[in-house]
């Protein structure tokens, strides 16, 4: 008797799943939007996984508004998308400045009258031991990763709101949910990007604005030549360029592009990118003190850092390539320039 009860139970737990399941598939298809000729709107949309994202929505018939701090970049982005027949408006705009922010998305309102979704994937990365950061390195991190977020979705959300409508997708990182070393300030911002659109994720779904949380693991698209480094620079430009460029860490941009479009469309609250960046989240959750263990045998494999109360200056790579004279590190900076050129626009 106890063994049919047991068999019971497990059957009554499976039908409780199966039909959690099919609710959740049929929420997931009445979320959906068609995208043809809706308004995009894409922070750091000139090059690298902003440029693979705006691909991607053109392919889908959108209409795009894309910014980034570089305006020579956008502006050949811009040209080269109406070049094939595309319905693009380009400008410069430093996504953490409010000012310039809210001129953008009042230039982009007053061009299409509306903007449907808001893609926030402009950002930053820091790499180096966290016991040589500077005050300043931080405050530069969480400017350069949270803020970026936080503007532009101020600035659209009235927008959205009053039209009970839109779809914001925040471009975060399994370094937003599993502390990986050697990247303390970028978790600094990831992890507040995280927690800010995951939150917005719950308080916003009943006014009709779906937020999703995108969590890639890091991509090969050349991002070496753009990080700050700081600490051992080189040694660290080295360790993080091959976890770049290992198929078991990294995944292309074009992948997380179909990710980020999918879950606009469905408005999914989260989405992880890579088998690899999902396991990860669900271990940092289930076990946190396994994968500490674990996080600390890969730290020690990692630069050592200095000696106690000495911090070091942050260098973008390009920097660090440019004064290097290792050949490892000239290889490997060849790669990433050649991964970047497949996501500048030409």
């Amino acid at each position: 008797m106890a063994g049919r009860a047991s068999w019971g139970g497990v059957g009554v737990l499976g039908l409780v799943a199966g039909a959690g399941l099919l609710l959740g598939v049929a929420a997931r298809r009445a979320r959906r939007i068609n995208l043809r000729g809706r308004v995009v709107m894409i922070t750091g949309g000139g090059r690298g996984l902003g440029l693979a994202i705006a691909r991607e929505f053109l392919r889908r018939g959108c209409r795009l508004a894309i910014c980034g701090r570089d305006g020579e970049v956008i502006a050949r982005a811009t040209e080269a998308f109406r070049k094939r027949g595309a319905e693009v408006f380009g400008e410069a705009c430093d996504a953490s400045d409010p000012a310039q922010v809210d001129a953008f998305v009042a230039r982009v309102l007053d061009r299409f009258g509306t903007i449907d979704v808001l893609v926030n994937n402009a950002g930053q990365c820091f790499v180096g031991p966290a016991v040589e950061l500077a005050p300043e390195d931080v405050e530069t991190a969480l400017r350069n990763i949270f803020w970026v977020h936080y503007r532009p979705t101020m600035a659209v959300l009235p927008h959205m709101r009053s039209r009970h409508f839109g779809r914001i997708v925040n471009i975060t990182s399994i370094g937003g949910k599993v502390p990986t070393p050697h990247q303390a300030a970028y978790a600094v911002g990831k992890y507040a990007a995280t927690g800010w659109s995951e939150t917005l994720s719950v308080e916003l779904a009943k006014e009709g604005v779906y937020v999703s949380t995108i969590t890639p693991p890091p991509l090969s698209n050349g991002a070496p030549l753009h990080v700050h480094f700081n600490g051992r620079v080189e040694e660290e430009f080295q360790w993080f360029t091959r976890s770049l460029t290992s198929p078991s860490t990294s995944t292309r941009a074009e992948r997380t592009a179909r990710v980020v479009v999918d879950a606009a469309e469905h408005g999914d609250p989260e989405r992880a990118v890579s088998f690899m960046s999902w396991l990860s989240a669900r271990a940092q959750g289930l076990a946190p003190n396994l994968m500490s263990r674990v996080l600390a045998l890969v730290d020690r494999r990692l630069p050592p850092p200095g000696q106690p109360g000495q911090t070091s200056r942050m260098r973008l790579g390009s920097e660090v390539l440019a004064n290097s004279r290792d050949e490892r590190v000239r290889a490997l900076g060849a790669a990433a320039i050649a991964d970047e050129r497949r996501y500048l626009p030409v």
